[in-house]
């Protein structure tokens, strides 16, 4: 009989089918064959054994052992399983008789779609395994024992810290926010935000945490960690698996790929701490990455090491299924384009990373999350006689006290501390809640723990104190076994015979945590505290020598600032940079200028600093106004938004410094050149105007713009990173030529003109240091 057209079209697209199906199916096993080739299986596929066709046989040799283990794997890409238990009974026969002929050891059946629980209990009576695609790739590597420890951990106790009580009976839920002005957005409980986001997988934006010093970053990556893996244990594949990596291991560029075996290796105690069968799982959207501690990585960070660690980030971020979380100090971005760059690089000329980072904001407590902290906490205090209530109100009535209670970790000082220094008379501020919440630890190794100690208590904070110094002045942020012997015998002297117990006694006893063979402070804040005593002591004793060597970071800076330095002593220092050796002198009168604008915004004001050698030196925002520096050197100084005369400049040398230059422009008058309907589109418009601007004699540039929706103008702030401040008048010139500009300054007798154009101005009363004190708010 012969066929008609349409039963000839139909016998083609059932082939056309066919074909189809044969080569997905063929595309599938090659999937499944690579999975078994990352176990390091020798692997064979479409084999005949026992008289039949298998799709793949996979030789293991088993760990510590010259015996191999033979796997039959059976392939199934089906949308629809059928016929599953069918299946299975004739792949038991196949198992059956390759074990009797030894071709075969075990069997798996590895699937695109889950069977049936008949199918799969079935499967398990029959001595086969039957798997999901997932599920295999989910076994690569076993997290059990992590998981395990990680719940151990948050809910029993750190071995590390064992005085310390679970950081899960006292944990406190953190708030936090997300986008900036009209449109920040509260998060009442971050953790109910990213539970939405973890469910959400078509996304690719990552997140990062981002909060001050002491408001709980870590602890609220334990917990979250400790929530998923307690969900995982119970129901596997219930959720992602979390990875918890501790970046301040890396003090300098991070390598992911060691990173990562490191953590397998000693974290997880892997068999096969593969970086390639790390990857297969995360490619696969088994875990949720948690990278804690970004700020944390480099000691001496610049843009350029920034980009390069994210860039290894990237090698796992990038993946389209990925999820991760990133966290950091916010001041760790030196400016909110720095931010912007960092955790969005998509639109940026020459990117090298494609993820996008969200940004949330850790807020400081409330009342009621101190209240719940103080009711949880107080009860685990062995030395605390008194109610949660008597804390709760000394700290309300004992003036700026609140405030430092609204970081979790500071609170937890004034809790173990506040009875003492009450007693003791002592101003209460972050440097004495520090020296007494220290002072009590050791006592309370010597006395309640009953431990017979070698160090007497000036030796160990003298010990300490110059370990911080270290720490700052170089490029490291760890010691090892025979770093600190040096130490103890350099400082300490002890008898030779006992060198090693005093050492062992120092990093055991010391608020020094073990990480590998290397050792670091417990908690960051300690350290900066500790650098800050060193320092004071050298303005007390005037010595300046950590102080001349490391670059002061804020924190630090605050620290000393409410040590309350000599300022006299601090002077004479600055005077001595006058024609001084740059070499010698290094960050002398930069740390001085930097310390005194911190204890007063006006302190250089009028004051003759010529031939001064200021390097690094932060005066941002600060009033410089008629101080001169002619035939100064200004090094990698921030000038950004400080406040000065053209003059006060003129013959001073500049090298590498931020300063910012203000742009007003013509809101309507843009909108007419450009066209353009969409607000963001055409600002980003104007924006890249003035990079193209700007880049002719700027060695880098940031900045931002704001806009008034009361006055038609933009008043734009970019930061120029230069060697000489009279370049920029080319780049004011050649801004100035752009249609929307109205005017362009950088000095105060600028600003006065600038606001002068502004007949708008006028209703706000604006006075020049109103202006100065937040130039971007303004307009």
């Amino acid at each position: 009989m012969v066929k008609n057209k349409s039963s000839k079209t139909s016998d083609s697209t059932k082939t056309s089918r066919g074909k189809a199906a044969v080569q997905k199916g063929a595309k599938f096993e090659d999937t499944v064959a690579d999975l078994y080739r990352l176990l390091g299986a020798e692997v064979v596929q479409n084999i005949e054994i026992c008289q039949k066709k298998v799709d793949i046989l996979a030789t293991i040799r088993l760990p510590g052992s010259s015996t191999e283990h033979r796997v039959i794997v059976e392939c199934k890409d089906e949308k629809k399983a059928v016929a599953q238990n069918q299946r299975v009974m004739q792949f038991k026969g196949l198992l059956d008789t390759a074990r009797q002929t030894g071709d075969a050891d075990s069997a798996e059946i590895i699937t695109r779609v889950p069977l049936s629980d008949q199918a799969k209990g079935f499967a398990r009576g029959s001595g086969i395994t039957l798997l999901t695609y997932e599920e295999k790739i989910a076994q690569l590597i076993d997290f059990t024992p992590y998981l395990k420890d990680v719940v151990d951990r948050f809910e029993k106790g750190d071995p590390r810290r064992p005085a310390e009580p679970p950081l899960g009976a006292y944990y406190v839920d953190l708030s936090a926010e997300h986008g900036y002005g009209e449109k920040t957005k509260k998060i009442p409980v971050i953790d109910d935000y990213i539970k939405q986001w973890l469910e959400h997988d078509g996304t690719q934006q990552h997140l990062a945490i981002l909060g001050e010093y002491g408001t709980g970053k870590t602890s609220w990556c334990y917990k979250l960690a400790d929530d998923l893996a307690a969900s995982y244990l119970k129901t596997p594949g219930s959720t992602r698996i979390p990875i918890l990596f501790k970046l301040r291991e890396f003090t300098k560029t991070l390598k992911i790929e060691s990173l990562v075996t490191s953590f397998l290796d000693e974290e997880c105690g892997a068999i096969n701490p593969r970086f390639k069968l790390f990857q297969a799982m995360n490619d696969a959207g088994i875990f949720l990455l948690i990278f804690d501690g970004f700020d944390e990585m480099a000691v001496r960070v610049d843009v350029d090491t920034l980009e390069m660690n994210l860039q290894e980030i990237e090698k796992l971020a990038a993946s389209p299924k990925s999820k991760v979380i990133l966290t950091s100090r916010l001041e760790y971005f030196v400016s909110g384009e720095e931010e912007r760059k960092a955790l969005r690089p998509k639109g940026e000329l020459l990117a090298t990373r494609e993820t996008e980072y969200k940004p949330l904001r850790i807020k400081p407590w409330g009342d009621e999350q101190v209240n719940l902290f103080l009711k949880k906490r107080v009860p685990l205090i062995e030395e605390a006689e008194q109610p949660w209530t008597y804390y709760r109100d000394r700290i309300r009535e004992i003036e700026g006290l609140s405030d430092l209670s609204r970081r979790p970790v500071l609170l937890e000082m004034i809790v173990k501390t506040l009875p003492q220094l009450i007693a003791s008379g002592k101003p209460i501020n972050r440097p004495n809640l520090y020296e007494t919440y220290l002072l009590g630890e050791i006592k309370r190794q010597k006395i309640l723990k009953r431990r017979k100690l070698l160090l007497s208590e000036s030796s160990r904070f003298s010990l300490l104190q110059h370990l911080a110094l270290d720490f700052f002045v170089g490029d490291i942020s760890a010691i090892t076994f025979t770093d600190a012997l040096k130490h103890i015998e350099e400082i300490v002297n002890p008898p030779s015979s006992e060198i090693e117990a005093y050492t062992r006694e120092f990093l055991t006893c010391s608020f020094l945590m073990r990480e590998g063979d290397e050792y670091q402070f417990s908690h960051r804040s300690i350290m900066e505290y500790l650098i800050a005593k060193g320092l004071m002591e050298e303005i007390e004793k005037n010595a300046p020598n950590a102080f001349k060597r490391g670059r002061l970071e804020p924190v630090v800076t605050g620290f000393l600032a409410e040590l309350n330095p000599n300022t006299e002593t601090l002077w004479n220092w600055i005077e001595s940079t006058k024609n001084g050796n740059e070499e010698d002198i290094k960050y002398l009168g930069g740390n001085t200028a930097t310390l005194l604008c911190h204890m007063d915004r006006a302190a250089l004001a009028g004051k003759d600093l010529s031939r001064t050698v200021l390097i690094g030196a932060d005066l941002s925002s600060r009033d410089l106004r008629r101080a001169n520096f002619s035939g100064g050197v200004l090094s990698k100084v921030d000038l950004t938004h400080a406040l000065f005369y053209e003059k006060d400049f003129e013959s001073a040398k500049l090298l590498d410094c931020r300063i910012s230059f203000f742009i007003l422009g013509d809101l309507l008058r843009v909108i007419e050149a450009t066209g353009m309907e969409e607000f963001e589109d055409f600002i980003s418009e104007i924006m890249e105007q003035v990079r193209d601007k700007v880049k002719k004699v700027c060695i880098g540039e940031e900045g931002g713009y704001s806009v008034r929706s009361d006055l038609p103008y933009i008043f734009g702030d970019r930061v120029y990173r230069g060697d000489n401040i009279k370049a920029l008048k080319s780049v004011m010139s050649d801004v100035s030529t752009l249609p929307w500009v109205k005017a362009v300054s950088i000095y105060v007798d600028e600003h006065e003109k600038l606001i002068a154009s502004i007949p708008e101005a006028r209703k706000f009363e604006l006075d020049m240091d109103q202006i100065v004190r937040n130039i971007m708010r303004i307009f």
